[in-house]
This record gives C-alpha cells, structure tokens and sequence, in this order.
C-alpha cells in the first residue's frame, strides 16, 4: 500500500514536470514579446524551408561584429554577450563584445563565429521569421527584392534572449507591404 502511494507520487510529479516545461518554454519567448525592449536590426535575406516548422525568411543581419570589451580573449564557439544600443536612425548595432553579462545594459547571448584582432564576429540567436504558408512565396520574393537596401527586423531582447517581432520593408511591415505588393 505504501509503495503504490509512492508510485502514483512519483508519477504526478513525473506528470507535472512534463507539462511545466513545454508551458514554460512557450511563456518565455512570449513574454521577452510582450515586455522585452524593442530594437531594430538591418537584415539580408535567405529563404529555407522546415519540414517541421514551415515556412520562414531565414535572416542575415549586417550588425555582427563588436570590439571586445574584456581584458581576457573570447575564443571561437564561446557564448559571449553583445551589448546593444540604437544609433541616431533608431537602428541597433553592437557597442561591445563581452564574456559576462552586463547588469544594466540592453545585452543579446551570442556565439563567436571567429576573431579578427580585436573584433569578434558572432551569431545571433535570432533569425527565423516565419510566415503562414498562404503568403510565404510573396513574402519571400517581396523580401528578397527589397530586404537588402530597407529590410529591418523589429527584435524584442530581454535577459539576452531574443524574439522577432515583426519584418519591415521601407517603412511598412512586411504585411502592410504585401497587402499592397499583391494588388
């Protein structure tokens, strides 16, 4: 009796785990969407496709090199962290590159992809936007022909994480532009 009381113990909190993290896993890339700051990234477009996920825009961003910040070296495939800031045309770009977050300052977890002197160049874990699979061929032409002259990507980051809130062409979001692209 005290055995299948242990049992069934173990399996509620077997059960509960498993629907924790899938729910937790959701709310934290919803919630740096809802209160994460907003900040703009120049882009370069690619169009892959996920068997599983469907259909995305798979971006470059041209901001992706920072001057290291620490007197100790970063080395390549090290997760680092790269300090943000938005220059006088509200675009984001990398202030530093530095081995512990800073405590204050709007930050993004990154990877050291290689090192020139003292420029590290990196990844950032953003860049999947994906798309209904009713408009992906428009949006993927559209973005193609106009991403790399006026393509932005609107980036919530709080805590170093990073979401992908919105694409934009020019001044309109990638939406509002197929709206008028398409008619």
């Amino acid at each position: 009796m005290k055995n299948n009381k242990l049992l069934l113990s173990i399996f509620a909190a077997v059960a509960i785990i498993q629907l924790a993290v899938p729910l937790y896993m959701a709310w934290h890339w919803e919630n740096i969407l809802q209160t994460g700051q907003r900040f703009y990234w120049q882009t370069a477009p690619v169009d892959p496709y996920d068997a599983f996920k469907g259909r995305y825009i798979d971006l470059q961003f041209k901001e992706n090199t920072g001057q290291f910040s620490d007197i100790e070296p970063l080395v390549y495939g090290q997760t680092a962290f790269a300090l943000i800031e938005e220059n006088a045309a509200g675009k984001a770009y990398i202030t530093a590159i530095t081995g512990k977050p800073p405590e204050e300052h709007p930050y993004i977890k990154v990877k050291i992809n290689y090192i020139e002197g003292s420029t590290a160049h990196i990844q950032l874990p953003f860049k999947r936007y994906y798309l209904p699979e009713n408009i992906a061929a428009a949006a993927e032409s559209a973005y193609r022909q106009n991403a790399s002259q006026s393509g932005l990507a609107a980036v919530r980051i709080k805590d170093g994480y990073g979401v992908i809130e919105e694409l934009y062409i020019g001044d309109k979001t990638l939406t509002e532009y197929l709206r008028d692209y398409i008619q």
